[in-house]
């Protein structure tokens, strides 16, 4: 017989969708969450968004499905945080959570001692994403951000573990997919201890379309099929992804004024510039080049910089 679901202190009977604000752990943060009970036996999917609050088309994507989804059209159980960064999301702060000045996203697995983010990030690992079969977490350009739909597979784990990520990453509409070798981060956090994830890019600049959100939607329905809570054929995506396998990250090391001179989705050579920083009068105090020929997958928009921001990615 089908039992109850019981996540962050919600109860969601066999049959049955439950939604409500529930606490994460010690910190007194509390954030709207959908649990969906199907009425057939299942999987686990949990689906997270926000964890950076300004990063809309995923926020948006997970508070519709969250409306729509229906516990008939359910096999298993579906648990979606819309979204889990509130504080940042209302102040429209990028990264950050605005009450302890930390990113979030960089603090998994987290601390029940910790500031308030990392008990967040604790608890999170306890109560969701240990004791689910899959994660998708969603996000999107922030504010300052540009970049092209792309998924971040985890690239450090069990072997069946990662096989289960890249799977269902290669069912998504992205133009890159990047493995991952870091071991911070909600869905590298997950994959360390067990559950396969993925993290998605949609979106840019802190803005949203409907085609976007549809989009979204639509990748990841196709992936609640793929994973047997909904009913349907998966589809797979017009355009195979390119996988980069070798990814630069470079963030500043200097505070000033970024002048990239490199754009999203262009070819670069191995020692092109790819951008510089200025100070308030025009001097320069960084340049940025090229370590080997790539493709630009991310860049910052923003002429102000601090420095440790992420800048520019690049990869092949």
């Amino acid at each position: 017989m089908k039992k109850d679901m019981t996540y962050g202190g919600l109860t969601a009977a066999p049959g049955k969708k439950v939604q409500g604000y529930v606490p994460l752990g010690p910190s007194g943060e509390t954030i709207p969450a959908t649990l969906i009970n199907g009425v057939g036996e299942g999987k686990t999917v949990l689906i997270s968004s926000g964890i950076h609050g300004s990063e809309y088309p995923g926020i948006l994507t997970a508070m519709e499905l969250a409306r729509e989804l229906t516990p008939e059209q359910i096999s298993g159980q579906l648990i979606l945080l819309h979204p889990v960064n509130t504080a940042a999301f209302y102040q429209r702060l990028s990264y950050i959570n605005p009450v302890v000045g930390e990113n979030l996203n960089r603090l998994y697995p987290g601390s029940p001692d910790g500031s308030m983010a990392e008990q967040v990030a604790w608890y999170m690992g306890g109560e969701y994403h240990k004791r689910v079969d899959f994660v998708l977490d969603l996000h999107g350009g922030d504010i300052h951000e540009n970049l092209l739909p792309y998924v971040y597979v985890p690239g450090i784990g069990e072997p069946g573990v990662l096989n289960a990520a890249m799977e269902a990453a290669l069912l998504l509409n992205a133009n890159y997919l990047v493995r991952s070798s870091a071991t911070s981060g909600f869905y590298n956090s997950c994959a360390l201890s067990g559950t396969p994830a993925l993290l998605i890019e949609r979106g840019s600049c802190g803005r949203w379309s409907r085609e976007e959100v549809e989009t979204y939607k639509a990748d990841v329905c196709n992936l609640l099929v793929h994973f047997g809570l909904l009913e349907g054929t998966v589809r797979l995506p017009a355009k195979k992804a390119h996988i980069l396998t070798n990814v630069v990250y470079l963030d500043a090391s200097v505070s000033g004024c970024w002048l990239p001179d490199a754009a999203l989705d262009d070819h670069v050579r191995k020692g092109q510039r790819l951008g510089v920083i200025t100070d308030f009068f025009g001097n320069t105090l960084e340049e940025i080049y090229a370590d080997f020929d790539s493709i630009i997958v991310y860049l910052a928009v923003s002429l102000g910089i601090k420095k440790g921001d992420p800048l520019i990615t690049y990869g092949i």
